[in-house]
């Protein structure tokens, strides 16, 4: 019997260790086999292939009329699991020059400007008025690869060098690391998040752009008030090597006559890398947290409407807008973007021309994104298999 009972001790001890390890263990990379994607270990991450992508909500912006981008977003985030919500687009010439911020009374708004603010203003009161620790806001004409949760799941474990303290002090890796670029098997497994798994201190994670570059060094910028600061950007890089959801270097590109993206020219193929948002536009796709929505909606739902929605995102997130605090907001985020515009057949949008007229409009295509969900549309609802989806920039030979 007491021999029984030590087996029994010990089977039980071995079953405690485990489910703390499942939970709490390290996350370090992984490989899967099969569609050969490096995933993460750990719960925290596992959050990332839930139904919203470990936010507490994905919103859609939307304009009531435009029920054909209501039908495709609806198949798209039906055939990929994800559970979207509704935020209703705003046509400008319902917006009352009363509600405007008060700098933008001497400058002239596009009433298509207008109406894409009030929208996203209105998703930002949303995530405050609900007390939503983060949401997802997409515009109806995103697109996105079939693999996205598990590119996802990478991104998150890259996004907190820049997102999460490390143990017992205020300070993230990017705050501190010497070097100017890690891989992200590099990332240390103890930074550990409480409120997503994207890490705890954040503003802005900027997935679905048209165009970002690298920090560079610290730059002088002049305020509203004239008075020159230094204004400091994390210059770490965060790389993730030899994905193969990334397009071939000559497809890096905003649209077929743009030109290429320096990331095709500074890494090798098939490299994806996360770093802190500097001059980013476009705006397919972006997540916030709570901090950075109030923020955001104290910004520009009460002081600010001078540009489009992207443009003024974009200098925020480069520290242009007076903080009290004096620190420049946490925006982060990714090259290749993980979110991309779909052009669809006749490539309209509901605010400016598309691509500048360089886009095939005969033709329907998403920038940067392999396996589209657009584009595979109808064979994703007839239910073939991934060796049968179109590979939009697949390699050379």
């Amino acid at each position: 019997m007491p021999v029984l009972f030590g087996h029994r001790y010990l089977a039980l001890i071995v079953v405690v260790v485990l489910v703390v390890f499942w939970f709490f263990g390290p996350q370090g990379l992984q490989s899967d086999g099969g569609i050969h994607y490096p995933r993460v270990q750990g719960k925290a991450f596992s959050d990332v292939l839930n139904s919203t992508l470990g936010f507490q909500e994905i919103f859609v912006i939307n304009l009531p009329e435009r029920s054909d981008r209501r039908d495709a977003m609806t198949l798209a985030a039906a055939l990929t699991r994800l559970d979207v919500k509704w935020i209703d687009g705003i046509d400008g010439k319902d917006v009352p020059e009363r509600v405007l911020p008060g700098d933008s009374w001497d400058k002239k708004i596009s009433k298509g400007n207008k109406g894409s603010w009030r929208a996203h203003m209105n998703a930002l009161q949303r995530i405050v008025q609900d007390n939503l620790t983060s949401a997802l806001i997409l515009e109806d004409d995103a697109d996105w690869d079939i693999r996205l949760k598990e590119q996802m799941q990478v991104f998150a474990q890259a996004a907190r060098a820049f997102t999460q303290p490390a143990p017992r002090t205020r300070s993230t890796l990017a705050d501190t690391e010497d070097r100017s670029e890690l891989s992200v098997s590099q990332i240390p497994i103890n930074l550990r998040s409480r409120l997503t798994p994207y890490g705890d201190s954040w503003d802005v994670l900027w997935l679905g752009h048209c165009g970002t570059e690298f920090p560079s060094a610290s730059t002088i910028v002049a305020h509203k008030n004239k008075t020159p600061t230094i204004n400091r950007v994390p210059l770490l890089r965060v790389t993730i090597p030899s994905d193969v959801t990334v397009p071939d270097a000559k497809h890096l590109k905003a649209h077929p006559f743009a030109l290429q993206d320096s990331l095709a020219k500074e890494y090798a193929p098939h490299t994806r890398v996360v770093h802190a948002s500097d001059k980013t536009t476009c705006t397919q796709a972006y997540a916030v947290s709570q901090q950075g929505a109030r923020k955001l909606l104290y910004q520009f739902g009460l002081k600010t409407l001078t540009a489009g929605w992207d443009l003024m995102l974009g200098d925020w997130c480069d520290g242009l807008y007076p903080r009290e605090t004096g620190n420049r907001p946490v925006c982060v985020t990714v090259q290749p973007p993980l979110f991309s515009h779909h052009y669809g057949k006749g490539a309209a949008s509901d605010i400016t021309a598309p691509g500048g007229g360089f886009v095939n409009k005969d033709k329907e295509m998403t920038p940067y994104v392999r396996l589209s969900v657009r584009v595979n549309m109808e064979r994703l609802v007839q239910g073939v298999g991934m060796e049968d989806l179109i590979d939009q920039w697949e390699d050379a030979g």
